[in-house]
């Protein structure tokens, strides 16, 4: 028996007959002005420690690489009244289609904070590089920014392996930096790869990647407004030049750009 699913379902099942607290309660949507405004955020104010001397809602949290990213995006949206929405966890996906910020799972948890310390506790233990790219999108070459994520998988030993980065921002010399936690699951600072990741990706749904805001969700991921980003250019661009080369023309795009 999964001991671990019947207790969260129990819990599901009680609290939605029992007084209703969502984790925190969100008074903004996220638009494309949010996304600028995490984008910054995340250049700006993300840090290598945050999960170890941050001082913040994360500061202690055990991640491993997706784990990181999924709890940069909580605390952003934590902070600044925005919803956070994924697609339901395996554990879940039998009562509800999404899962987030309203949900009533930790109803009987009164104070805010240890109820979002609760959350994301619950999102690192169900979701992972498994998930991740089912909760993003694809972008245009020309998004790949502070706060994108990067999703790799490749073989080792006849072994299927993911990755998964943050997109921190360009250093000095106009070079990605991506921020990444690893396996197994700790607290750690963030390790950072200048101008390349360790592995490159060879085909969809791996590569660069944005956060479905909460209605991107229930909708084919093709039919995501273009000015939000959605864009197959960078797999068209990867068809014509290989795996080998796909980072390095990428980055002679944004190079560019800047």
């Amino acid at each position: 028996m999964n001991y671990r699913l019947l207790f969260v379902l129990l819990i599901f099942v009680i609290n939605q007959n029992i007084s209703f607290a969502e984790v925190w309660h969100s008074t903004e949507e996220w638009n494309a002005n949010w996304e600028r405004d995490y984008s910054e955020w995340v250049r700006d104010h993300l840090k290598t420690n945050i999960f170890t001397s941050g001082n913040g809602i994360l500061e202690g949290v055990s991640t491993d690489c997706a784990d990181a990213l999924y709890d940069i995006r909580i605390e952003f949206a934590y902070e600044h009244s925005l919803p956070f929405m994924i697609n339901a966890p395996e554990v879940l996906a039998s009562k509800i289609k999404y899962f987030g910020s309203n949900t009533s799972i930790f109803d009987s948890i009164k104070n805010e904070k240890a109820r979002v310390r609760a959350f994301i506790d619950f999102i690192n233990n169900e979701a992972g590089t498994e998930t991740i790219f089912k909760d993003t999108f694809p972008v245009a070459i020309g998004e790949i920014d502070s706060g994108i994520v990067y999703i790799v998988e490749w073989s080792l030993f006849g072994k299927m392996n993911r990755h998964s980065y943050i997109i921190k921002g360009f250093d000095e010399n106009k070079e990605l930096l991506y921020y990444a936690s690893d396996a197994p699951r700790k607290v750690r600072k963030l390790q950072i790869d200048k101008k390349y990741p360790r592995f490159s990706y060879s085909e969809a749904p791996f590569g660069f990647r944005r956060w479905k805001h909460p209605e991107f969700l229930s909708i084919p991921e093709k039919n995501i407004p273009r000015e939000a980003g959605y864009s197959l250019e960078q797999y068209t661009l990867l068809s014509k030049v290989g795996k080998r080369q796909i980072l390095k023309e990428i980055r002679n795009i944004l190079q560019a750009k800047k």
